[in-house]
Formats: structure tokens, C-alpha cells, sequence
């Protein structure tokens, strides 16, 4: 098993994605930061990705957030299952549908929330599926997916998010707009961290603030799905390898 972390923070003197993904995850992992200019080299060469979140807008065009567009489509081109939170769950959608899915949210969500999968899709996913119907994770967003474009399923939600899990039907991409990996201690500094640095956007963390702290820890039930998880062409590949391979 490879795994690549595409790793989008801005700072990671305050944000550090592989700190709160790796203790869940086997196998070799890789990181490369695109806010960074750092990109993996194609082809790919990887079973599973993870793409983070981070403090960027995804409504921006800077040439990092462009590029990793183009990395998405190689992704979903190659069927190479791939698990994207928060920023990265917009990215997806950015990259797969077009921007005009993405913009500011009149709800943004911050603290820990409840998230509660569909009663259909959601349940019957082989990945989020995994998960409790209901559960609490931390989140933190001022962007979301709305409309939900064509291609896409929505396979659960929170009272503020329509399109807080997705999955794209033709690659197997699931979006996640919370951030299930980040804990209490995490989940605090970091909204800390974004009231000391921007503070014209106090009113608007406030308004959206979930007072309520309850984190269900799903991050290694929801990681352990995802890594269970691999196409048809890939599980065919493992079978014709030698064994050792």
C-alpha cells in the first residue's frame, strides 16, 4: 500500500494535515505541498490519496490551486480512490465539475458539528458507510459545494451543509467538508490561530460557532474503509502479483 497526502496548508507552523492523517495510516506515505510548488510526479504511482484541507479559498486562482485541478483529473482518470476534506473536498468538485460549484458559504461552520449520513446512499457506501449514522466531527469552513453539480451523490449532511459528503460516480472520490481527523486540543488552537490572525472575520466564526464539544472519533473507522477499499483494477493487479511483490 502507497498512499500520497496532498498536503494544502498555507502554514504549517499552525496547520499540520500529515500530523493529524498519519497516525492513521499503513504503508509508505508520501506528502508534497502544492501551496509549496511541490507536486507528485506523474504517472502515479499510488493506491490511495488524501487531499487536505486548508486555508486557502478554493474561489481563488492562484497557479498552485490551478495545478492541483489538473492533479484531481489525473486522479479520477486513473480510478485511483481518493478521500478529500474540507478544502480538498471543494478541490474535487472544483477540478471535476467546474468552479461555478464552489463559492462562500451564507453558513459557515465552525466547532464540531453533527453530521448525519443518508439514509440510502450514505448507508450503503462501501466508505462512509463505515461510519455511525450520526456523528460529531470538528469543522471549520467559510467555502462550500452548492449546487450540487451533476456526476455527484450526496451521501450525508449537517444542519448547515446540504453537501457535506459526496462521492463522484464515475471514480471513486469521496468528499468530506468537516475535518473528522482534527481533535479537541487541535480543533481549539486552530480557530485561536484564525481569530488572532484575521480578526474582520471574528462576527462571521462567531455566528457559525457550534458551542457543543463532542468529537465521536470516527477518523480511524472512516480511514480504515477508505484503505479497504480498492477498484477492480487494482485488486486484480494484486492478484496476478508475484508472490513478495
Amino acid at each position: 500500500m502507497r498512499i500520497l497526502i496532498v498536503d494544502n496548508s498555507l502554514d504549517p507552523a499552525i496547520y499540520r494535515p500529515l500530523n493529524h492523517w498519519r497516525p492513521y495510516l499503513d504503508g509508505t506515505v508520501d506528502v508534497y505541498r502544492p501551496p509549496a510548488g511541490h507536486f507528485p510526479p506523474i504517472p502515479l504511482a499510488y493506491t490511495h490519496v488524501i487531499i487536505t484541507g486548508s486555508e486557502a479559498s478554493i474561489t481563488q486562482d492562484d497557479d498552485w490551486i490551478v495545478d492541483e485541478c489538473e492533479l484531481v483529473q489525473i486522479l479520477a482518470k486513473g480510478k485511483i480512490p481518493v478521500l478529500a476534506s474540507c478544502f480538498g473536498h471543494q478541490m474535487v468538485v472544483r477540478a471535476l465539475s467546474g468552479k461555478k460549484f464552489v463559492h462562500k458559504t451564507p453558513t459557515p461552520e465552525f466547532g464540531w458539528v453533527r453530521v448525519e449520513l443518508d439514509e440510502f446512499d450514505g448507508k450503503d457506501d462501501p466508505v462512509f458507510g463505515a461510519l455511525p449514522e450520526e456523528f460529531h466531527v470538528y469543522s471549520s469552513h467559510f467555502d462550500e459545494v452548492e449546487p450540487l453539480p451533476e456526476g455527484w451523490d450526496v451521501l450525508g449532511k449537517s444542519a448547515r451543509c446540504e453537501n457535506a459528503m459526496i462521492k463522484w460516480r464515475d471514480s471513486p472520490i469521496w468528499g468530506i467538508q468537516h475535518h473528522p481527523e482534527i481533535g479537541f486540543d487541535d480543533g481549539e488552537r486552530l480557530i485561536a490561530a484564525m481569530m488572532e490572525r484575521k480578526p474582520d472575520q471574528r462576527e462571521l466564526v462567531m455566528a457559525g460557532f457550534e458551542a457543543q464539544k463532542r468529537d465521536d472519533r470516527v477518523t480511524g473507522i472512516l480511514v480504515r474503509a477508505f484503505l479497504d477499499y480498492l477498484p477492480e483494477e487494482q485488486e486484480a493487479a494484486e492478484g496476478d502479483a508475484a508472490p513478495g511483490e
